[in-house]
């Protein structure tokens, strides 16, 4: 029998941020777009794959857009990730082109 994998990650199979297992606190459903903007914001600004990269981020009714180009494909998942894990957030439409191509060595 074959196991039925999604073809997405759920926030909590993910591994690589240490914050990931600290509890949300309740009552954070009530947060404007400009309070979930400015958390997407500082997130992004902290990350260390992020922080070096010019990401625009807008917020419409608890929907997070992310917009321009960012240096790697790793940067643009790292900020798909930190919008998702921010409280209030309902959605997350993930814009950004990243400019690096995957490139494998031998």
């Amino acid at each position: 029998m074959i196991p039925i994998i999604p073809p997405w990650t759920y926030p909590d199979a993910r591994y690589y941020y240490e914050w990931l297992d600290e509890p949300q606190s309740e009552g954070e459903a009530g947060l404007s777009d400009g309070d979930i903007k400015s958390a997407v914001v500082d997130r992004l600004k902290t990350n260390t794959y992020t922080k070096h990269d010019d990401i625009k981020v807008d917020v419409k009714q608890g929907v997070v857009v992310l917009g321009g180009q960012v240096s790697s494909w790793l940067v643009k998942r790292a900020a798909g990730d930190d919008a998702w894990d921010t409280p209030g957030v309902v959605d997350v439409s993930n814009q950004l082109r990243p400019l690096q191509r995957n490139v494998t060595t031998d």
